[in-house]
C-alpha cells in the first residue's frame, strides 16, 4: 500500500488516502462527504417527465411532483470529452449544440433529461427560471435543484448563463 495525497474535485479540500501499489492517479477522487451529500436518485426515477411543451420552446421537462426549494431535481450524469474531441466538435454545428460546458473548456454529453430543460431568463423570457445546474465535476455529474417550490406540472426551466461549480 501507498499513501497519496488527492484534492477531490468537488469541494477543493485535499485527503490523504491509501492505495494499492499500480493503481492509476488519472481519475478524480472524490471525497466521501461530497459522495455523501450526493442525493440519491428516488426508488421510482427522478420524478420528472419529458414532453413536447410546444411554439418556440420544443420538447422540455415538467415536474411530476412537487419540489421544494433546494430540492435536487434530477442528477445526470456526464460523459467529458477530451480536449482533442472538444475542439473538433466546434466545427460540428448540430453536435456542438448538443454538447454542455464544463470545466476547463471542455465540454461533456449529458445523460438523462439534461439537454431537455428550457431556458428562462427575465430579460429574455420575461420569466425566472425555477432550478439552477450545479456541476459535480467530482462525481461526473449536473445536478438541477429547485431555486422556489415547483407545483406538480409545472415546466422546469434554468438560466443556460448560471450554471455552476459545487462550492463548499
Amino acid at each position: 500500500m501507498t499513501q497519496a495525497t488527492h484534492t477531490c474535485p468537488d469541494c477543493g479540500i485535499s485527503h490523504t488516502i491509501l492505495h494499492s501499489t499500480g493503481m492509476t492517479d488519472k481519475a478524480p477522487l472524490v471525497c466521501t462527504e461530497c459522495l455523501r451529500t450526493a442525493v440519491p436518485e428516488p426508488p421510482g426515477g427522478w420524478p420528472v417527465v419529458s414532453r413536447w411543451i410546444g411554439g418556440s420552446r420544443g420538447r422540455g421537462v415538467t415536474a411530476r411532483d412537487g419540489f421544494a426549494k433546494g430540492d435536487t431535481i434530477e442528477r445526470c450524469w456526464v460523459m467529458p470529452l477530451s480536449v482533442e474531441e472538444s475542439a473538433q466538435t466546434l466545427t460540428m454545428p448540430v453536435l456542438n449544440r448538443y454538447l454542455f460546458p464544463w470545466f476547463d473548456n471542455l465540454r461533456v454529453i449529458v445523460s438523462g433529461n439534461g439537454l431537455l430543460y428550457n431556458f428562462d431568463k427575465l430579460e429574455v423570457t420575461k420569466r425566472e427560471p425555477n432550478s439552477e445546474c450545479v456541476l459535480r465535476r467530482g462525481i461526473s455529474a449536473i445536478e438541477f435543484r429547485a431555486l422556489r417550490g415547483i407545483q406538480p406540472g409545472e415546466e422546469i426551466t434554468w438560466d443556460y448563463q448560471r450554471a455552476r461549480a459545487k462550492i463548499r
